[in-house]
């Protein structure tokens, strides 16, 4: 965790404040954020089923999301949960709403992220090993067809979400099942999931980075 210090908490608090205003409307997260009760909530939200559980979870703490998205580093995450990048039409077709934008920074800049949450007990593979569970092959799906929006559409994005410091994501990340409960199968077809700009991660990564930065596991 990080060592920097304040001289007071004022000093503290106006630098917090500088962060948040890098994209006004976003909730904001830093490693300070992070306390045992914040493992202890995720473990709860993870294991009582559904996905609303974990949104709710992850939206009020959203420091945590950083763990799943490629390259973010310890710099603070801004996180947009359920923006409407595409709104229904007139004739009922529904529009596009992804679980959350998520902008992270490293010493390269910022990085913008989409990310699509699916249920902590159901795995990416199907048993076998040999295609995409219902669930896994539906958060694929979702991935593609908000990254191609943004790529055919990022102007109107910018305006339907009110952040025109908004820039093509790098990519999607799909956050779907457990590592340690899937099969070796299973384990393998996910970790051999071929998208140049689609990553797909375990809901462990978020508990494992969580126990390593706060040592519970030391």
């Amino acid at each position: 965790m990080s060592n920097f210090q304040f001289e007071t908490a004022q000093d503290r608090e106006k630098w917090l404040a500088e962060l948040r205003d890098y994209f006004p409307g976003a909730r904001f997260g830093t490693i300070r954020d992070i306390g045992k009760e914040t493992y202890e909530g995720l473990l709860s939200a993870l294991n009582q089923g559904g996905e609303e559980n974990i949104q709710r979870f992850l939206t009020q703490n959203p420091y945590v999301i950083q763990y799943a998205i490629p390259d973010s580093g310890h710099h603070g995450v801004w996180v947009f949960p359920k923006q409407a990048i595409k709104p229904s039409a007139l004739n009922g077709t529904a529009g596009l709403i992804p679980d959350y934008l998520v902008a992270t920074r490293s010493s390269l800049g910022f990085f913008w992220h989409v990310v699509e949450l699916k249920r902590f007990d159901r795995q990416f593979a199907n048993p076998p090993g040999d295609n995409f569970s219902s669930d896994g092959g539906r958060g694929v799906v979702q991935c593609q067809r908000y990254l191609s929006h943004f790529s055919n559409y990022i102007d109107a994005v910018r305006a339907n979400i009110q952040a025109p410091e908004l820039v093509q994501p790098k990519g999607a990340v799909l956050i779907i099942g457990d590592s340690k409960t899937e099969n070796p199968r299973q384990n393998e077809m996910r970790a051999n999931f071929e998208n140049s700009r689609i990553s797909v991660v375990s809901y462990r990564r978020l508990i494992e980075g969580l126990a390593n930065d706060l040592r519970l596991d030391r």
